[in-house]
């Protein structure tokens, strides 16, 4: 009896052993596995802060590009205030791709013109040409405008959409105690900012191939202002040459007819002259043949009575 009772004893003491063990590898498990978890929540930290680094100086660089846009567009306030001109949001460059600059369909990238291709083809050919030239460089600088604005406006929805994922992942409970859906959670949030990411790449390039291609279009647009501001005073002076051209032809047309008025008249004057000398010439031949044939009228009495009285 008491040799059974000693077996079983030994028995549970076995059992208990297996299962303490069992429970000992377990929470060794449970243990390198918390380790393991605590090791990625902590590279997810530091991930997390490279990523709240790297928005920071995306979004400074999105301030600086705002504030270039907003010199854009005081630069096309200034531009307004010149007649004629007006800004179209829907145009083309096809018409004069090869002389104003190489522009990408995908970005609107712009290559700038250096001042010394600047066209002459308008300074030599009349004021329609230049009228046809400066259309064309208001609606470059339309589209260079509109490329801006709709550029900076994808980039403020990119920008808006990483801060919003941001906020999120700061918002997740930061414990001691690991919680999978947390995790899980942070781990989505994450992958969808990188993602957000890539696709900022792929459709604007990177932070520095913005600000190049802004430079760009910036330098182009203020060649197209000094350009527009040439031709137009080129317009102005050839409208006052040409109406000082009517002018001297007026004043010259005036003198002539002064002239053959004078003229005329002068001809008049030696005409009358000329009349009354011989009018005067043939009043006096008249007066003279009366003077004569009336003395000769007279002298015959005389002779007669003298003839008389002689006798």
């Amino acid at each position: 009896m008491a040799a059974a009772s000693y077996d079983q004893l030994l028995k549970q003491v076995e059992a208990l052993k297996m299962e303490n063990s069992n429970l000992r590898q377990e929470l060794e498990d449970n243990s390198n596995h918390l380790t393991k978890l605590e090791t990625e929540a902590s590279n997810m930290k530091e991930v997390l802060k490279q990523l709240q680094g790297s928005i920071e100086d995306e979004a400074m660089a999105s301030s600086g590009q705002i504030d270039l846009l907003e010199r854009l567009k005081e630069l096309n306030l200034d531009s307004s205030n010149f007649p004629g001109v007006k800004l179209r949001s829907k145009m083309s460059l096809r018409s004069y791709g090869s002389r104003e600059g190489s522009v990408s369909s995908r970005s609107g990238e712009c290559s700038p013109v250096p001042m010394g291709s600047f066209p002459r083809r308008g300074f030599v050919n009349g004021s329609r040409e230049n009228t046809g030239y400066l259309e064309e460089l208001e609606k470059e600088r339309s589209l260079l405008l509109a490329d801006l604005d709709k550029e900076e406006k994808e980039k403020d929805w990119y920008y808006a959409q990483l801060q919003n994922l941001t906020k999120r992942i700061d918002s997740l409970p930061l414990t001691e105690n690991f919680s999978l859906q947390t995790d899980m959670t942070r781990r989505q949030l994450e992958y969808e900012a990188r993602q957000i990411r890539v696709a900022m790449e792929e459709q604007l390039g990177t932070c520095q191939d913005m600000e190049k291609r802004a430079q760009r279009r910036v330098t182009r647009i203020q060649q197209i202002e000094k350009d527009i501001l040439r031709i137009r005073q080129l317009l102005q002076s050839q409208a006052t040459e040409a109406e000082r051209s009517s002018q001297n032809k007026h004043e010259a047309g005036s003198h002539e007819a002064e002239r053959q008025n004078e003229g005329q008249g002068v001809a008049e004057i030696n005409m009358a002259t000329s009349g009354s000398g011989q009018g005067s010439t043939t009043r006096m031949d008249h007066e003279t043949a009366s003077v004569l044939s009336s003395s000769s009228t007279h002298s015959a009495p005389r002779r007669l009575t003298s003839h008389l009285g002689t006798k």
